[in-house]
């Protein structure tokens, strides 16, 4: 198991990651409503990223139990969206392709993301990486629930 400053910094980086790419998609992707709502016309597209970081220090600090498996189950959800732009190039018209499978493996990755990130807890105990409790805020030297 990792120390509690490792276990941090691993945290930080991860969260970082996630919301940095999750910035990246939102401005890419291409949706107008995406695009009103993140201000990409007036702000040139910089407030998606101010957003992410402003985010990235929230996130760390105010869910700090389990936020190495939220973070990593954060980037299970974001998996899809980088996988199918490359994939959707290579789906054929018709018939089966081996893309077919990479397609249904990245759409299982995406729902254990969403179980995950509501449950991480679950997720670590499935895993044994954890102590399988429930940790609310403000209680992580009572030991959870």
């Amino acid at each position: 198991m990792l120390n509690k400053k490792s276990s941090d910094a691993v945290a930080a980086v991860l969260t970082a990651v996630a919301w940095f790419w999750t910035a990246f998609e939102c401005s890419t992707i291409g949706i107008d409503v995406f695009d009103m709502i993140l201000l990409k016309e007036r702000t040139g597209g910089l407030f998606v990223w101010i957003l992410a970081a402003v985010l990235t220090v929230l996130t760390f600090l105010w869910m700090r139990p389990h936020l190495i498996t939220r973070a990593i189950m954060g980037i299970f959800m974001l998996l899809p969206a980088t996988v199918f732009r490359f994939t959707r190039l290579m789906v054929p018209e018709s018939g089966f392709a081996p893309v077919h499978l990479l397609v249904g493996f990245m759409y299982i990755l995406a729902v254990i993301g969403m179980y995950g990130m509501f449950y991480p807890w679950k997720i670590e105990k499935i895993f044994g990486i954890g102590d399988g409790k429930e940790h609310k805020p403000g209680r992580e030297d009572e030991g959870g629930t």
